[in-house]
């Protein structure tokens, strides 16, 4: 029990995660599970209810489970379930796999804010502390705000293989699948705090944890919903 109490979020959910893929699929291949999406949904709507009963998972993974089976309840099949825990574990799986750690440097932070400005057209302010209240006029452009005070204090050094060692907050109005998108391109994940309302007026708010270890589920990149 210890051990499930030290968990850290970022392994516990690929835990939850990998598990309820494994268990469906064990299901198909056995034959008790006939191989169709609404089957697929229902079986993982009652293996999250299992898992909440049985306290099967650390409580750092407790809130997931609940809201999953709120959705169940109400959503049915519309919650995706199947699709959304395959999306869930190629992103930990690429970005922030349980068995390993990439740290992410102020370089990666820099190189992907310099890509969203030049080659995306976004208009990216990282030079100003962010104060209460604050506004910015970006004349119409999608935008991305990163305060300069952070830049300086959620990193260990100050040249560009400084490594992030605290959550970094980025401010973003305009095309939030973009921002997410190009996010993941870069090695990030990036975790929505709300889609609007924050420090900077209607700008929503996200936050970069050290090594991509997240103390929520990150954002799925949209192209993950695109079939190959």
């Amino acid at each position: 029990m210890s051990e499930k109490k030290s968990a850290q979020y970022y392994q516990e959910i690929q835990c939850v995660i990998n598990a309820a893929l494994g268990d469906l699929q064990e299901s198909k291949d056995s034959g008790r599970l006939p191989k169709n999406p609404v089957s697929a949904n229902h079986f993982l709507i009652r293996w999250v209810t299992t898992a909440i009963k049985t306290q099967r998972f650390a409580h750092c993974a407790a809130k997931d489970l609940v809201t999953w089976q709120k959705e169940g309840r109400t959503k049915g099949t519309g919650t995706e379930l199947p699709t959304r825990f395959e999306h869930y574990s190629r992103l930990y799986r690429e970005l922030a796999p349980a068995e390993a750690t990439k740290p992410i440097t102020k370089d990666a932070i820099l190189a992907w804010s310099e890509f969203l400005e030049e080659d995306k057209e976004w208009c990216v302010t990282t030079e100003y502390e962010v104060l209460p209240k604050a506004s910015l006029f970006s004349d119409g452009d999608h935008s991305l705000i990163i305060c300069s005070t952070q830049l300086e204090s959620c990193f260990d050094g100050e040249d560009g293989s400084a490594e992030l060692v605290k959550p970094l907050t980025c401010y973003v109005r305009g095309n939030h699948h973009e921002f997410i998108e190009s996010a993941y391109e870069h090695g990030l994940i990036v975790h929505k705090r709300s889609d609007y309302k924050s420090k900077v007026k209607y700008h929503g708010e996200y936050l970069i944890f050290p090594n991509n270890h997240g103390l929520q589920l990150g954002e799925i990149p949209f192209s993950f919903n695109v079939k190959k």
